[in-house]
């Protein structure tokens, strides 16, 4: 029953659909937690932005918080907006971090594998995704790479509460193109391998 209604709920405004959050264990569930897809559900459980919602709890957030006025940065909407998925408004995502949707977009359009996957034409099937709902973050179409840019910079710009104040932090910290293109900085890898 809660499945029909979560598809269900995608309704059409002014033409276009809204789409929902599935969480990241949706995404697993679905077929990107196996060897033969490239185990991104794994590699995403070990990066930083997973543990990203769990480190509003540590008293190095309440610290960086206390000096932006917000008592308890788990519940402070400023601090989830960038440390969840969907800022924490949603049930399904507020505990996971930042999920495989924060980046690639509400996945109840283009959740299944025939609408996003086809091995004989990936961009295609890439551009099919997009059009259910998917992000244009992708690298396989040069052009999204400003959109990725965009997206990675909503979160990782010097405005955020908990941009660092020591100047060596901040060089430590700083996202540039060059690091979005290739998803990786020191040992930091948010790569997530295709397999064909």
């Amino acid at each position: 029953m809660m499945m029909c209604a979560m598809l269900f709920a995608a309704v059409v405004i002014s033409g276009r659909e809204r789409h929902n959050f599935l969480g990241a264990g949706r995404c697993s569930e679905a077929c990107h937690n196996g060897e033969a897809t490239g185990n991104q559900y794994k590699l995403w459980q070990s990066s930083p932005h997973a543990r990203a919602v769990r480190d509003l709890a540590t008293e190095k957030a309440r610290e960086i918080a206390l000096k932006v006025s917000a008592n308890d940065p788990a519940s402070n909407r400023e601090c989830l907006s960038c440390h969840t998925t969907g800022g924490g408004k949603h049930e399904i995502t507020k505990d996971e971090g930042v999920g495989c949707e924060a980046c690639h977009g509400p996945g109840s359009g283009y959740y299944s594998a025939s609408d996003h996957v086809d091995y004989l034409d990936r961009e295609g099937a890439y551009m099919k995704a997009i059009k259910k709902g998917m992000y244009p973050v992708l690298s396989i179409v040069d052009s999204h790479l400003k959109k990725r840019e965009k997206l990675c910079l909503s979160c990782h710009n010097e405005s955020r509460p908990c941009y660092p104040e020591d100047p060596g932090e901040r060089v430590k910290q700083k996202i540039t193109i060059q690091v979005i293109d290739k998803l990786v900085k020191g040992d930091v890898d948010l790569r997530h391998p295709l397999r064909r």
